[in-house]
Order: structure tokens, then C-alpha cells, then sequence
């Protein structure tokens, strides 16, 4: 995975399971992010993080999962957190 300053990526938290951030610094051996609210920065190994679409945010979610740029935990869990917030969820009918 290649990540470089402005790289959007998910982190984990013991409280809230993930939250987004943005790459501030990377290296081989560490990154250097800001979470998205920019009360914290952290310094942490890039095999604990997680890409994330880079315009999610601009979007209510994706009706088919398979739509998303990267298809991983935080942004399947994201994803259904958006559209449940706009009544969104559907089910399939084909049972």
C-alpha cells in the first residue's frame, strides 16, 4: 500500500473502533496522520491502517458495496452508518 502526505485512511481506536484521518509524513516504518477532527495526531505502523475513499464523505454511501474504492471493515461499516443515518437501508425482497 502505497501512502503518501494527504493519503485519506481509516484508524483504529479502542473506543470507536475507527475513525478517519489524513497522512501528514510517511516512511517505511511509520506515518505520521492527523484524524479528521484535528484534535490528535498519531504516529503509527502503515499495516494498522486502512485506506479510505477520498470523497465518502461527499456522498450519502454507495448502494452496492462492491462500489467502493476499497472494500475493507471501516469502509463497510461506514458505509451502512451513512445510509442508515439518511433511512437509506435496503433489503433484498428475493428471499
Amino acid at each position: 500500500m502505497s501512502l503518501r502526505k494527504g493519503s485519506k485512511v481509516w484508524v483504529p481506536d479502542r473506543d470507536f473502533a475507527w475513525f478517519p484521518a489524513e497522512v501528514l509524513e510517511s516512511s517505511n516504518k511509520q506515518l505520521r496522520i492527523q484524524t479528521d477532527s484535528g484534535n490528535k495526531i498519531i504516529v503509527i505502523a502503515p499495516e494498522k491502517i486502512f485506506s479510505r475513499d477520498a470523497d465518502e464523505d461527499e456522498h450519502g454511501g454507495v448502494e452496492d458495496m462492491t462500489r467502493l474504492a476499497y472494500l475493507n471493515e471501516p469502509g463497510v461499516l461506514y458505509n451502512i452508518l451513512r445510509k442508515y443515518a439518511l433511512n437509506d437501508i435496503y433489503v433484498s425482497l428475493y428471499c
